[in-house]
């Protein structure tokens, strides 16, 4: 019966899991191609039906025609490249209250039910409220894109993402400490050793959020056009905010398109190298003998993602590689994730000796 219960688990959040994984791709893609602004009206029952007819999709047009991305922008866009942008916008909004009802439908059953303990509860509250505030993120950070300028808020967005990367993070956790509790890890680590991994993973996860964060800045302020030589910024290794003397206050850095990219590029080298250094050190101590594929592919992850970050630097971000860059971190991001799952399940049966 427990065994039953756990599976309907893992089918559920693994259903989810792909739906976060394939909205934040789709999210990815609005934003890369510029369709986040397409749609300028919000309401959560009529806005899945999209215009069905010239006039419905006139009238759509015309009230995208008030705003400053068409007037600022694209002031000789036409109906049927309006269609393109509109598309991924429409696509992105439904695909949300998608995810609502495969996550809170089988939710209130196992809940009605009894399937969750006490911790469960907790987990699946939190993951709730960050779906809600996801939400409401979401068209805050497009309300600001419809006031004066013809661009979303770059923190509002990074808030936005961010919030998709904790929520899927949370899911993947949910889901692999389950299937954890009936697969038995061999191995002979110490306590100690196990709890520094663990801590080596978790430091390595704040770090991968961290340089998704600076990355969103990037994306927000179209600053990866600025500087496209690596690892020069011009002339100098650093923007010249840093070296002319110009900044006045903390806020005017994170306005500078120069500043925001070093920032992310400083944050993704600083990632890079305690990752290498996570896993390499885990590997030394066995800690990846029962996963060997985990190892390798976790190492080529983090190796492919931080050149793929130069060379769309180089090629000034073309939109697939963008993408490309953008799926790279949510893998690196599951990796770890099962990394800690793995380290934490270890120190619960670790031998105490060091």
């Amino acid at each position: 019966m427990i065994k039953n219960i756990e599976s309907k688990k893992l089918i559920w959040l693994g259903i989810n899991l792909f739906m976060v994984l394939s909205m934040v791709i789709i999210g990815g893609i609005t934003r890369l191609t510029d369709s986040g602004l397409s749609m300028t009206t919000w309401n959560l029952i009529k806005g899945v039906i999209p215009p069905l007819n010239q006039e419905e999709w006139s009238n759509v047009f015309n009230l995208y025609k008030n705003y400053p991305e068409y007037n600022l922008k694209n002031l000789s866009m036409t109906l049927g490249e309006f269609k393109k942008i509109f598309f991924w916008e429409y696509f992105h909004r439904v695909w949300g209250r998608l995810i609502g009802l495969t996550f809170f439908i089988p939710l209130l059953y196992f809940w009605l039910k009894g399937y969750f303990n006490k911790n469960e509860k907790i987990l699946i509250s939190i993951i709730t409220f960050l779906g809600f505030f996801q939400a409401f993120m979401g068209w805050y950070m497009v309300e600001s894109g419809l006031i004066d300028q013809p661009d979303v808020s770059h923190f509002r967005l990074s808030v936005h993402l961010i919030t998709a990367f904790i929520i899927y993070s949370l899911l993947l956790y949910y889901f692999w400490n389950i299937r954890l509790g009936v697969a038995k890890v061999e191995h002979n680590m110490s306590s100690y050793k196990t709890k520094l991994h663990k801590n080596n993973f978790l430091i390595s996860l704040l770090l991968l959020f961290s340089t998704v964060l600076a990355g969103a800045f990037v994306s927000g302020t179209e600053a990866g056009l600025s500087y496209n030589n690596f690892p020069y910024m011009g002339d100098g290794f650093l923007p010249p905010i840093l070296t002319s003397g110009e900044t006045t206050n903390l806020k005017s850095l994170f306005y500078d398109q120069g500043f925001l990219q070093f920032l992310h590029r400083f944050v993704a080298t600083v990632t890079l190298l305690h990752l290498l250094h996570t896993i390499f050190k885990a590997n030394k101590d066995h800690f990846f003998n029962n996963f060997r594929q985990l190892f390798y592919f976790l190492f080529f992850m983090i190796i492919f993602q931080y050149t793929l970050g130069i060379v769309i630097l180089k090629l000034y971000v073309p939109i697939l590689l963008g993408l490309m860059h953008q799926i790279g971190a949510i893998l690196i991001l599951s990796l770890l994730i099962i990394s800690f799952c793995e380290a934490k399940k270890m120190g619960l049966n670790a031998p105490s000796k060091t």
